[in-house]
């Protein structure tokens, strides 16, 4: 009986614990990914009630406005009734929580978006790190692209191009398995390619057909590489089949927004696509020339601090420091990095926020760095990189105890010497103490391991640049940039200007003026239009002006605001200085 008690079965087997197990772990995995999600919305939303600047961003709180207080779902206008230029999902989205919240389109209900796609990016390159990379090095990689201003500047701006790269990044995942598989078409389940479909249809929603460009240029990228065929991809059923449910997402607004709008929709669909990538000379817009490296280098200094460990994490790579089952999956996120480096170099269009897309690549492979399997030249440099990143606030901090009054001899741009003046008018009152005290610990991590050396010394530094990273971010999104907005906006001068004008013709020198518009809410049309009654203008368009046209303008409220062209001010236009 003792024998028989002993010897048969146990009353909980492994497979009954595992069973058990994986709920347990199956849930404390999401609480995680939810603590992590909070942090990071947290940290990104700072300064999201920042006042518009220039154009781009109150167009398209305009764009939002249509849809909001008109019902213009399909074609949504702005003010000065120019049609939207980009596939709309990003204004649908934002539409929907501004009508959720009472209806108005202020600036945090325009940019909500941007910040929960900007968290939700965050968390899916944390969640695809640790399952395919490592635990440390999904950790660091979340740190590392929210210390990284590049990023968390774009996450309070209303503009679709945070939602793109979140719906990049996680197709784009979710294709690794399909290539790497054996048999991929045999893996590759129907559930799969519908999702993954669905992902880069709602991806040609936000800004039209580049999201399966990228994609599949990128794992193009990573097949070379991997010494693999790209073209016998090709050759399989999925690809094409992902494609068409895509292409048949996207129809959905492009067929119907292409017959109600007419010609004057269609060209703008052609330019937006490949109008944008076209040169000039063979029927592209020709609009923001720049020239080929303009990508490359807003790449490196966007992606700062984070460009700084790019060359250690390459040496590791070339010396074998980095383990060979870590390799592939760093190499094929990577790979869309190189993707949009390589695409936006040769398109005709190039602007900053074309490098987005290529950031949680960079994370991700920055964070490789901080556990190698070796300790050789890749991992002695990243330790002085990382020790002179984490103390080179000190400099700063010295600058502004003891050389304050002091303006360096170099000719900086309004931003600049705007951004400088900021940084020089600094008190060390909360938050600001709070992230220097941030700052400290991370000091303290660096100092232990500058002194002691322990072995796993490799992710205190990744910790402490980290943190030094954030904290820097955080600093300059939570203050600088906001002060900035606000030193700039025509925001609080609105007031100001409607009480003076009330129901008379507000007029600007020439051109469009989004900001003003979406402000003042109304469009406000240049001097040709007859009924002008006041001016708003800046000292730099009074120079513009003839000497006896100038003469008949009376100052009526003057601003403190600042930009290149000078403080606007307000003036009353005589009748015969109209006409």
């Amino acid at each position: 009986m003792a024998r028989s008690d002993r010897d048969g079965p146990p009353s909980v087997t492994l497979a009954q614990v595992d069973t058990l197990a994986n709920p347990r772990r199956a849930f404390t995995h999401l609480a995680t990914l939810a603590l992590a999600a909070v942090f990071a919305f947290i940290v990104l939303a700072q300064g999201i009630g920042a006042p518009f600047q220039k154009d781009a961003e109150p167009q398209s709180a305009e764009w939002i406005q249509s849809i909001v207080r008109d019902s213009h779902w399909l074609i949504p206008a702005d003010a000065y009734g120019y049609t939207d230029r980009k596939p709309p999902l990003f204004y649908w989205l934002s539409a929907a929580v501004a009508k959720a919240s009472g209806g108005t389109v202020d600036e945090v209900r325009a940019r909500a978006i941007s910040v929960v796609a900007g968290t939700a990016l965050a968390v899916s390159v944390l969640a695809w790190t640790v399952a395919n990379v490592g635990t440390s090095e999904g950790w660091l990689a979340f740190l590392l692209l929210l210390g990284t201003y590049g990023f968390a500047s774009r996450a309070t701006e209303a503009l679709t191009d945070l939602l793109l790269t979140l719906l990049l990044f996680t197709a784009y995942s979710a294709i690794y398995p399909m290539l790497d598989a054996p048999a991929a078409e045999s893996h590759a389940s129907t559930r799969r390619k519908i999702l993954l479909g669905v992902i880069l249809g709602l991806g040609i929603l936000t800004k039209g057909p580049i999201a399966i460009v990228l994609c599949a240029l990128a794992a193009s990228i990573y097949l070379l590489i991997e010494r693999r065929n790209p073209i016998a991809i090709l050759r399989q059923r999925w690809p094409w089949q992902v494609v068409a449910i895509a292409v048949a997402i996207g129809a959905v607004w492009y067929v119907p927004a292409a017959a109600v709008g007419g010609h004057k929709i269609v060209r703008i669909i052609f330019a937006e696509n490949f109008g944008h990538f076209m040169p000039a000379h063979l029927g592209g817009t020709g609009e923001s020339y720049r020239p080929f490296y303009f990508i490359a280098a807003r790449l490196l200094g966007g992606a700062f601090p984070m460009t700084l460990l790019i060359l250690p994490a390459a040496l590791a790579f070339y010396t074998g420091e980095i383990s060979v089952e870590k390799r592939r999956p760093v190499i094929y996120q990577i790979s869309m990095s190189l993707a949009v480096l390589l695409f936006f170099s040769i398109a005709s269009v190039k602007r900053d926020d074309y490098i987005l897309p290529a950031l949680p690549g960079i994370a991700i492979l920055c964070a490789s760095v901080f556990a190698l399997d070796v300790r050789g030249a890749a991992a002695k440099l990243r330790d002085v990189i990382v020790a002179a990143f984490v103390l080179a606030p000190i400099v700063a901090i010295l600058y502004l105890a003891f050389f304050r009054d002091h303006a360096p001899n170099v000719t900086l741009q309004s931003s600049d010497s705007a951004y400088f003046a900021l940084f020089k008018s600094v008190r060390w009152a909360s938050p600001i103490s709070d992230l220097f005290d941030v700052w400290l610990i991370a000091v303290t991590i660096e100092g232990f391991i500058l002194s002691r050396r322990p072995r796993r010394s490799a992710l205190g530094s990744g910790l402490a640049f980290g943190l030094t990273a954030l904290v820097l971010c955080l600093f300059w999104t939570m203050t600088m940039r906001t002060r900035l907005a606000e030193m700039r906006s025509v925001k609080s001068f609105i007031p100001i200007v409607a009480d003076h004008v009330k129901g008379d013709q507000l007029c600007i020198p020439n051109g469009i003026n989004y900001e003003l518009s979406y402000y003042y809410g109304a469009a406000v049309p240049d001097l040709t239009n007859p009924k002008c009654v006041y001016l708003l203008a800046t000292p730099r368009d009074l120079d513009a002006m003839t000497p006896q046209y100038r003469a008949r303008l009376k100052l009526v409220a003057n601003s403190n605001l600042i930009g290149g062209g000078g403080p606007p001010a307000l003036f009353e236009i005589s009748p015969e200085a109209a006409k």
